[in-house]
Formats: structure tokens, sequence, C-alpha cells
């Protein structure tokens, strides 16, 4: 038996293109612990939310192939059946998808979405399962939710329809919880009340959560450890601390500046990250953050950078040339 309750070894997802193979997730290794929240974070295309569907063992496979192991409490996602995957689907892990309006039914009321889930996993009759829904629907701060359960998604703002598709995802009462982007399209406002909502969701069902984003501002206050992706790659991990104030690699740093600063003054013009993200289909030997990157040298051009330990304290990163500065307050 193991202490962790996730397992991540060697994993690697490469979807079949007409341009050829495209591996969005590259040989990714990490761990997640009982009642942990790990923050996931990187700019879009760096293989996030690739790497959560792969966990949940949701990638198509027509186009896509999976190599590596993920196990969820012990047991071995990849490789196993759909009927295999299904059994653990809603009671050992769960997803938050980040638009509510595609991942909830359209034409089907809120109230039955979530308690059909009750009644698929967990046997409930349709009374019992209505019950349990309204009580999930109050539990996530729907107001009036024996109104509202008979409503349809249309007829919900987008931070309610974002509760229901927390409430449905924790139906089963799940012990791990991949939230994708989970306050995508809300307002400032609605994403602090949707965030408070998951840290108080999560001490009240002691589960762990893997919460991905790619705002930092998201995950500063929120997580234990920080993992840092680009072009597949975990190109750093460590603890949040450590990821804001003895970040080693580049790629974090520009992440860190790109992020607006409510000290800065009015109408301060944002930092950007120079050029643009990497093709994966034809990425060069080298770091693939070399080409945007200032501090990079030749060797960063041809010898691609492993992930290595700076020390026992977890903190990892892949870089020739690491910054060595303590970085101040962000």
């Amino acid at each position: 038996m193991t202490n962790e309750l996730l397992e991540v070894k060697n994993l690697c997802t490469t979807f079949a293109t007409a341009g050829g193979d495209l591996r969005a997730v590259d040989n990714v290794s990490f761990t997640l612990g009982a009642d942990e929240t790990l923050g996931i974070v990187g700019e879009s295309g760096s293989g996030k939310t690739v790497l959560a569907r792969t966990i949940m063992g949701l990638q198509a496979r027509r186009n896509a192939t999976v190599a590596g192991s993920v196990k969820i409490n012990g047991a071995e996602v990849i490789g196993t059946s759909e009927q295999q995957k299904r059994e653990i689907w809603g009671t050992e892990v769960a997803m938050i998808f980040q638009d509510p309006m595609t991942s909830l039914n359209p034409v089907m009321r809120i109230g039955h979405q979530v308690d059909e889930t009750l009644r698929i996993r967990m046997g409930m009759s349709k009374d019992e399962a209505k019950k349990r829904a309204i009580e999930l629907l109050g539990l996530v701060g729907i107001p009036s939710p024996e109104e509202r359960y008979d409503v349809f998604p249309s007829e919900l703002s987008g931070g309610m329809r974002q509760r229901v598709v927390i409430a449905t995802a924790l139906a089963c009462s799940p012990k791990l919880v991949l939230a994708d982007e989970p306050t995508t399209g809300l307002d400032v406002t609605i994403q602090a009340q949707i965030l408070n909502l998951l840290d108080e969701l999560k001490e009240k069902l002691k589960m762990s959560v893997v919460l991905i984003t790619h705002d930092l501002g998201v995950v500063a206050t929120r997580t234990s450890r920080i993992i840092v992706m680009y072009a597949g790659r975990i190109v750093e991990i460590g603890s949040t601390q450590d990821i804001f104030k003895e970040h080693r690699m580049p790629y974090t740093r520009a992440l860190l500046e790109s992020a607006p600063k409510v000290s800065n003054p009015s109408h301060t013009r944002l930092v950007t990250i120079a050029g643009r993200p990497p093709n994966l289909l034809a990425l060069e030997n080298g770091c693939a953050f070399a080409p945007r990157c200032t501090y990079a040298t030749e060797k960063c051009h041809n010898e691609r950078p492993v992930l290595e330990a700076t020390g026992n304290d977890g903190h990892m990163f892949a870089c020739w040339n690491p910054l060595t500065t303590r970085r101040g307050e962000v």
C-alpha cells in the first residue's frame, strides 16, 4: 500500500495528427498526498488540461496514445477498461471542467443532472437521490435549492452554473478532485466566491484537490505545492513559498512578472513574455523555453535540461542556467 493518494510516473500523452505525433504531456511525474492541494500552472497549451484528462482516463482512444502510470489510491488507471474507469469516477476521482455551459446538459434540469450521478453510481432511489441533490445544491451555496432543482442551466448565472458543476462532481464524495480552470469566464468577485467554496468543501469533505490554472494569483494562498508546466513538461516543482520566493526557472519568473499587481499605479503597462509558445510538432533538442529566454546560452538551445532537485525539500527545476537571486514579494 502507498501513503500517496495520487501517483503519476513517467506519464506521456501523444496525439496522432496530420502533421505528425504531438506529445502534449511529456514524461510527467509527481505525487499528491491526502488532504493536499496542488496547483498546476502554465500558459495555454502547456499541457495542463491534457494532463488532468489523462489522469481521469478521458482521452479518446482513436488518436491518443498514453504511456506511463497513474495510480489513484494505489489502483492503476492507465491501461484499464472503460468499465474499470467508471468504477472510480465519482467515488475516487472527479473533475470540475472549466466551462459549465459545455459540461452541463442544456436541455436537462440541473437537479436531474446532480441526482443522475447518485442513482447510477450510488444506487439511490429516485426520491433519495432528489433529497441528496437538493442538499448538495444547498451545500455549494445555491439559494432556494428546492426551487432551483427544476431550472435549466440557461436560467442560472455563470457563477451558479459553476456551483452546479461542483455539486455534481462532489455528489459521490470523491477523495480527489481535479479542478480545471474552475473560475474561467467569471468576474473577479465570483471567482473569489468559487475558490473560497472549494477551500471550504475541501476541509469539510477531507478531499485532495488539484487546482489547474494560468493565474498564479489563484494558487498563491490556496495550495501547498505548485507545478509549473511548459511545452508538456514540468519545468519546476516545489512548495508554494519556494515557487514564489526561491524559484530557479526563468519561465517561472516570467509568469510571475506578467501577472498584474494591485500595488502598481493605475495604467501600468503589463509585462509580457517575449515570443510565442513552441510548436509541439517541431520542438528543438534543447530547452523548449530557450527561444524566449533572456538567460539562454548555446547549451540551452542544444541540450534538454533534466528535472533536478536543489536539496532535500522537494524543490526541483529543469534549467541549465538557473536564477540564483532571491525574489522579493510578488
